[in-house]
C-alpha cells in the first residue's frame, strides 16, 4: 500500500498506520475495490490525528451511471479502544444534533 513518506512524519502517524493496514489489507481483498484513498485529518499536517479516514471506490455492476449511493462505514475494534469510540460518537452525536433527535440503533 502506497503512502507518501511525508503523512508518516512522526513515530504517533508510523504506529497509528502500521496498525491500521493489516486490517484494511483483509477488508479490501475481501471487497470489489477500484481505488481507495487516505483523507481526512491523516492526510493534512495535523500532529495527532484522532483517526485515518478513507475513501473507497467500490466496482459496480450496474450499468447506471446516474446511480448515487454513499454511505460512512465506521472500522473499530471490540477492545476498550472500540467501546471508547462508540461512547465518544454517541457523545457527538448528542452534542450535534440534540439528545431527542438521534438514535443509533443496532442491526447486527
Amino acid at each position: 500500500m502506497k503512502i507518501p513518506k511525508k503523512l508518516l512524519s512522526t513515530k504517533y502517524r508510523k504506529v497509528m498506520w502500521s496498525k491500521v493496514v493489516p486490517s484494511l489489507q483483509k477488508m479490501l481483498k475481501n471487497l470489489p475495490v477500484e481505488e481507495a484513498y487516505v483523507m481526512g485529518s491523516f492526510s493534512t499536517k495535523k500532529r495527532r490525528p484522532a483517526d485515518i479516514d478513507f475513501m473507497v471506490l467500490f466496482k459496480t455492476k450496474s450499468k447506471d451511471i446516474k446511480e448515487k449511493w454513499s454511505f460512512d462505514f465506521v472500522v473499530m475494534p471490540n477492545n476498550p479502544h472500540g467501546k471508547f469510540v462508540f461512547n465518544d460518537v454517541k457523545t457527538w452525536m448528542r452534542q450535534k444534533y440534540g439528545s431527542k433527535k438521534f438514535e443509533i440503533t443496532k442491526i447486527y
